[in-house]
């Protein structure tokens, strides 16, 4: 088959795919060739669809029942392929507005002898969604990976998606996320953010509390099990719980960040209503107040303890950065929200930075907790406040 525009072919897990080839010629950015292409096919988001095999691989094996998943913006067609391939979903259905990305998928649904497995619609993606919003149409898996804010996408996914289903949102705005847009924030997500150090985890829990309020509106309970932030994007996975008791166990984890940005004391203020200032306990000064956002655990410990296991035991070309992704956020999801970023305390004291591995050691020694985080290579969490660290440093 041919197409109006260059492709190339393309292996990605199983998968073996067509997709734009890209005019490198031109003297711009990758990402800015990428986005003008014909299709959108991002190669660096393979960790993000590694992630979506791993979570459906969980989904199979919970379920005796034929696995329906849906993609409602779906480019090239790769992640829909993969999952059926990789992850054995029964029923996959793939949409798009652009004719040329379902023309693409098309052929690479063919291409890998998938046509009993997936359909593809030309159609906008709540509308192909809300037209599965019926009890007995509803997906087990649904998979939101959009050109920027989630949001305009949340009523409709949740809708979709059965009870003890499982959706699947990228944000990659990250810009009001984390704070440089805060007006824009609150628009697309109904929280403040804050432009701290931490303003990636930040990011990450407010992309979570909006979907938790949006469920909570149709009596549903949205509950985290795999979460992270990468590549300048957040990726979230949350299981879906029908009833208006997990709806409010899912509120009730809902809460505030304040934040003294003249000696980075912060605190977790869990509920509904806070002032909008405070005073820093140790200096005085006016922190700053981020939220409503989640404030429990970002992965469900069993959930990532079963695709750990998968990792290792099947036979998929995994992203090089996965499973060190996955033992890190076994580890920091242990620690309380936030996180501290060691060169920021040192610049903050008037000394010199040193090893993290070394201060995260010090610090255990003193009787405290701290992990390494994935948000940031030079971050760490903590149960030690900001005047026990400085003390430690000083040392």
């Amino acid at each position: 088959m041919s197409f109006w525009f260059p492709v190339e072919e393309v292996i990605e897990g199983k998968a073996k795919i067509l997709a734009p080839k890209l005019n490198l010629t031109i003297n711009e950015p990758l990402d800015h060739a990428r986005s003008r292409a014909a299709v959108f096919y991002n190669p660096i988001m393979q960790l993000n669809r590694d992630t979506a095999v791993l979570t459906l691989m969980h989904l199979k094996e919970k379920t005796t029942q034929p696995l329906k998943a849906c993609e409602p913006m779906c480019g090239s067609g790769v992640r829909g392929i993969r999952l059926v391939l990789e992850a054995r979903v029964d029923q996959m259905v793939l949409g798009d507005l652009n004719p040329s990305a379902i023309s693409l998928s098309e052929e690479n649904v063919r291409r890998n002898n998938l046509n009993q497995h997936i359909r593809i619609r030309l159609m906008d993606a709540n509308i192909l969604m809300n037209i599965h919003s019926n009890p007995m149409n509803r997906f087990d898996y649904v998979d939101i990976d959009p050109y920027g804010s989630p949001s305009p996408f949340l009523d409709s996914t949740i809708r979709s998606v059965k009870d003890e289903g499982i959706i699947a949102l990228t944000a990659t705005d990250m810009a009001p996320l984390c704070g440089v847009s805060p007006l824009a924030c609150l628009r697309k997500y109904g929280g403040k953010p804050l432009r701290v150090a931490y303003s990636h985890e930040v990011a990450l829990r407010l992309v979570i509390g909006a979907t938790v309020r949006s469920a909570a509106i149709h009596e549903m309970g949205a509950k985290p099990i795999l979460s992270y932030y990468s590549d300048h994007y957040v990726r979230v996975y949350l299981s879906m719980k029908y009833g208006a008791k997990p709806a409010d166990a899912a509120l009730s984890e809902m809460g505030y960040i304040v934040h003294c940005q003249k000696c980075l004391y912060r605190e977790v203020v869990k509920g509904a209503y806070l002032k909008a200032s405070r005073d820093c306990i140790f200096c005085g000064n006016k922190m700053m107040v981020g939220g409503p956002m989640w404030l429990g655990e970002i992965v469900d410990s069993m959930f990532l303890d079963n695709i750990i296991k998968k990792t290792l035991k099947s036979d998929v070309n995994w992203e090089p950065r996965l499973i060190q992704l996955l033992d890190t956020l076994k580890q920091e999801n242990q620690a309380p929200p936030s996180y501290y970023n060691l060169d920021e305390i040192c610049s903050k004291l008037g000394i010199s930075s040193e090893s993290l591995d070394k201060f995260i050691d010090k610090i255990r020694s003193s009787g405290f907790n701290a992990y390494k985080t994935h948000f940031d290579d030079r971050g760490f969490k903590t149960n030690a406040n900001i005047q026990q660290l400085a003390s430690l440093l000083k040392l």
